[in-house]
């Protein structure tokens, strides 16, 4: 017993340490796993070494590679173009824009950091120029690209299945993706009626705007005071100054004498990008349906790109997310150790004893929202996941309603300012409105960590009954 409550506590260390002094979780528990080997166990490090996950492995490089030669050669950048386009300057209608592009780009398989580091600097402008509250156009980033975490191409997804596959268990990636996509879609309605979306809604269309609830935001730090006719003032004065070349006065028009759009540069699509989208396609078509490893389809794909067009995929190696790979192995390593010693059997017995399916799942749920508010989600689900099997095994509950909850609960919380993503999100917004935005994903991180664990337990409910 005391060898697993080290083990537990070098865990719990290796998350402290990764929240409070930015070290990466990875590398403390792979040095934290060395020293149980050698020190307290009396075992030798090849234990250490063969409880590394070569499986994930590859699938992290596999699809980070390909998703650092599509962001090299202006693939990703000109599908988000497309998009933005479609829209022709609403400010209404831009939040929903940054949803849709963060969620569908991370269901393709980019990691939600990645995209929320392309989306967000982009998105945090536009607000600024339409009018938009940075913490409307914030959260939706955030939310959109919590959309794909678990896609069955997402690393996410993959790692939750790939474990509950591992233990012998049969997963459901569509009913994990779908549930976590409905989740978070809810959340966007609810985020874009209480921070400003319909506000910018009314003004578009000239009419007064009625008040909300106290939680509703103003549509700037600024806007506030000037009413409804200054947010429409506000917001066509930004869409003119869009609409203007650069250092020009008025507005730019065509020759008909109708306002123009910043969307009147033409598009460029060659024939890399069309073929790098295709394989992007085909990879996700062919791991959804088929039975192929999704890393070595990826990673096969990647160097399909390279010798087809070497030039293109210049740099895109370096894209590769090392700092993540070494996160998600090293933490699984670490949990696959606690497993040869028998703290994963020992920690699932006494989840087990609290004699109520229902109340053990909620206590997972809720670690898992509290701790990932602070630290990785990536990390605490490759923990969680793993520490819930010997209850899983047990046949007492549903593997996918816990799945689900698991999931949901440990990444919704990302929108706090001390997640990865929230901070990226946060370091995009105007200088100005830092602060004012700090405090609007602060309470609103708040509010994702006391009630994600009690609203996913409808996922875990259907499986008791």
């Amino acid at each position: 017993m005391q060898v697993h409550l080290l083990a537990i506590g070098v865990l719990a260390l290796a998350f402290l340490l990764g929240a409070l002094r930015g070290i990466n979780l990875g590398a403390v528990a792979l040095v934290g796993g060395g020293a149980m080997v050698l020190l307290v166990t009396g075992k030798g490090v090849d234990e250490l070494y063969a409880a590394f996950p070569a499986d994930l492995f590859v699938l992290l490089i596999g699809v980070t590679f390909l998703f650092g030669i599509a962001a090299v050669n202006g693939t990703i950048e000109w599908v988000v173009d497309v998009l933005s386009r479609s829209v022709r300057g609403r400010a209404s209608v831009m939040p929903w824009l940054l949803f849709l592009i963060a969620g569908v780009v991370t269901s393709l398989g980019a990691l939600a950091p990645v995209v929320v580091g392309l989306v967000a600097p982009i998105g945090m402008r536009l607000a600024k120029k339409h009018g938009i509250s940075p913490r409307l156009a914030g959260l939706m980033i955030l939310h959109g690209a919590c959309c794909g975490n678990f896609s069955p191409v997402n690393l996410l997804g993959a790692t939750v299945n790939t474990t509950i596959e591992r233990a012998g268990l049969d997963p459901n990636p569509i009913a994990l993706f779908l549930a976590n996509i409905g989740y978070n879609v809810m959340l966007g309605v609810v985020i874009y009626c209480f921070f400003g979306g319909l506000k910018l809604w009314r003004a578009e269309r000239g009419t007064a705007a009625l008040p909300i609830t106290a939680l509703a935001e103003p549509v700037t730090a600024t806007a506030s005071t000037t009413g409804t006719a200054g947010v429409t003032a506000a917001a066509t004065s930004a869409r003119m100054t869009a609409a203007s070349p650069a250092g020009s006065g008025t507005p730019a028009t065509d020759p008909a004498g109708t306002p123009d759009t910043p969307d009147a540069q033409p598009l460029t699509f060659d024939r890399i990008k069309g073929l790098t989208l295709a394989v992007i396609v085909a990879v996700g078509a062919i791991a959804m349906v088929g039975k192929v490893d999704l890393g070595i389809l990826a990673l096969s794909a990647s160097v399909l790109l390279m010798v087809v067009a070497p030039k293109s995929s210049t740099g895109a190696a370096k894209r590769i997310a090392w700092d993540v790979v070494l996160l998600i192995c090293g933490v699984v390593t670490y949990v696959g150790l606690l497993n040869e010693i028998g703290t994963i059997k020992f920690v699932g017995d006494a989840a087990n004893s609290l004699g109520s399916p229902l109340a053990t799942a909620f206590l997972i749920c809720l670690i898992g929202a509290v701790v990932s508010a602070f630290a990785s989600s990536a990390g605490i689900i490759a923990v969680l996941i793993p520490l819930a099997m010997p209850f899983l095994l047990s046949g007492q509950i549903s593997v996918t309603g816990m799945a689900i909850a698991v999931a949901i609960s440990a990444t919704v919380v990302d929108s706090t300012p001390f997640s990865t993503i929230g901070a990226v999100v946060l370091s995009n917004a105007d200088s100005e409105d830092r602060h004012y935005t700090y405090r609007g994903f602060l309470s609103w991180g708040a509010l994702m960590v006391v009630t994600a664990p009690v609203l996913t337990m409808a996922f875990v409910l259907p499986g008791l009954l």
